[in-house]
């Protein structure tokens, strides 16, 4: 004891009067007893602290980079090299327009009609020019509604023409480790989309 008070331990002796009227003593001892009967019930368990069980679920979580793979087939396919860093270089310097068009573009949820279909907003995933499934790929490279607004962007390349990575700042598989987006072409093609007025909401 002297020890322990050297140490800076403070000691406080109690003595328990072993005398039937004790209610500490008696509860103490009923608990016990209800606890070992054969059909006694586990008490419950006192529930845990939200933070701590926040803190356990994390520490188990596995971190991964990859996008999960039912979302984002489209995101995906324009982009190989998702989640990346490169995709902070093509927001920075937009606009709040030109990044909302460059972000309908590289997620396919845009305002053309192949996707609104698909949220039962349109009545058809037919383009108005009526060739083909308004998606993005046919919006940008084939419409012919659009041939006119689409110079700007056929001059950014000869060798990626219809390369939809290309054309949106992605990464596609053919792309060595040494890539980086094409800033210019990201840019042709959300001029070219604002020109043509046809992701704008009506």
């Amino acid at each position: 004891m002297r020890k322990l008070r050297r140490n800076g331990n403070q000691i406080n002796i109690r003595w328990i009067s072993t005398s039937e009227d004790n209610k500490l003593r008696g509860l103490a001892k009923e608990q016990a007893r209800a606890a070992t009967q054969e059909d006694a019930l586990p008490q419950e368990r006192v529930p845990r602290m939200k933070s701590t069980t926040l803190n356990i679920a994390r520490s188990q979580a596995v971190p991964s980079n990859d996008l999960p793979v039912d979302i984002g087939r489209h995101a995906k396919r324009v982009d190989a090299a998702l989640p990346g860093k490169h995709t902070r270089q093509l927001y920075d310097r937009l606009s709040w327009k030109e990044a909302s068009v460059l972000a309908q573009l590289r997620t396919g949820m845009a305002r053309l009609n192949g996707y609104l279909y698909r949220i039962k907003v349109a009545d058809t995933d037919q383009c108005a020019c009526g060739q083909a499934r308004e998606n993005v790929e046919h919006f940008l490279f084939r419409c012919q509604k659009w041939t006119a607004h689409r110079t700007e962007l056929l001059q950014c390349t000869n060798t990626h023409r219809g390369n939809i990575s290309f054309f949106l700042g992605g990464k596609s598989p053919s792309d060595d480790q040494k890539w980086t987006p094409n800033l210019e072409a990201v840019r042709a093609s959300i001029r070219f989309a604002i020109a043509t007025g046809r992701l704008e909401a009506t």
